[in-house]
C-alpha cells in the first residue's frame, strides 16, 4: 500500500494542495490524512474513493501497480446476458476496480419477475427509470427512477418490474478469507 500513500501524497502535491486543504475536503482531520499519506493507515475503500474524487483521479489510478491504457468497450463489445423480458450487460471492464467487482446496466420489461435467488456478496442497483418491486427478508420495497439500494445479496430476494425499467448495478463478490 506504499505506492497509494505515494501516489495520494503527490497529486495531493501537483495540485497545489495543502494537507489540511485536502482533508477538509475529503472530511477527515489532517492527522488522519498524514497518517495514510505516510503509510501508516490504509484508507477504506470509501475514504479512498473520496479523496480520489477531491483529487479528480479514479481509484484504479492509486491502487493499481502498474498504469493501465485506457479501455475502451464498444456497445457491440459489451458482454450481454439475456432472457425475454430482462438483458444485462456488463459495461465496465472486468477487474476495472478488481476482479471481485462487477458493474452492468439492465433493462426489465413490465411484468417481468427475477425470480427468487441469492448472491454471496454486496449488491448494489440505481434506478434509471421505471418502478419495481425488490421483495426481502418479507419487505418489499418500491424503487423508482433515481432511487438507489444496496443490500446483502446472500439474503434471498427477488425483484419484478411493475413498468418497464432500466438500471444500472454493481455486485462486489464476496472474497473467501
Amino acid at each position: 500500500m506504499d505506492h497509494v500513500a505515494h501516489r495520494i501524497r503527490a497529486e495531493r502535491k501537483r495540485l497545489g494542495l495543502t494537507l489540511e486543504e485536502l482533508a477538509r475536503k475529503v472530511g477527515i482531520s489532517p492527522l488522519t490524512l498524514q497518517r495514510i499519506e505516510t503509510g501508516k493507515s490504509s484508507p477504506s475503500v470509501a475514504l479512498l474513493s473520496e479523496i480520489a474524487h477531491n483529487l479528480n483521479r479514479s481509484i484504479v489510478s492509486f491502487v493499481e501497480e502498474n498504469e493501465k491504457p485506457t479501455v475502451f468497450i464498444g456497445a457491440a463489445d459489451q458482454q450481454v446476458i439475456s432472457a425475454p423480458s430482462l438483458t444485462v450487460k456488463i459495461i465496465a471492464p472486468k477487474g476495472m476496480v478488481n476482479d471481485s467487482i462487477v458493474i452492468t446496466y439492465g433493462e426489465m420489461k413490465k411484468g417481468y419477475t427475477m425470480d427468487t435467488h441469492s448472491n454471496p456478496g454486496i449488491e448494489y442497483a440505481y434506478m434509471i427509470e421505471g418502478k419495481t418491486a425488490h421483495r426481502q427478508n418479507g419487505q418489499i420495497i418500491i424503487m423508482e427512477a433515481g432511487d438507489s439500494l444496496s443490500y446483502d445479496g446472500k439474503t434471498e430476494h427477488s425483484v419484478t418490474a411493475l413498468e418497464d425499467v432500466k438500471f444500472f448495478g454493481v455486485y462486489v463478490k464476496a472474497v473467501e478469507p
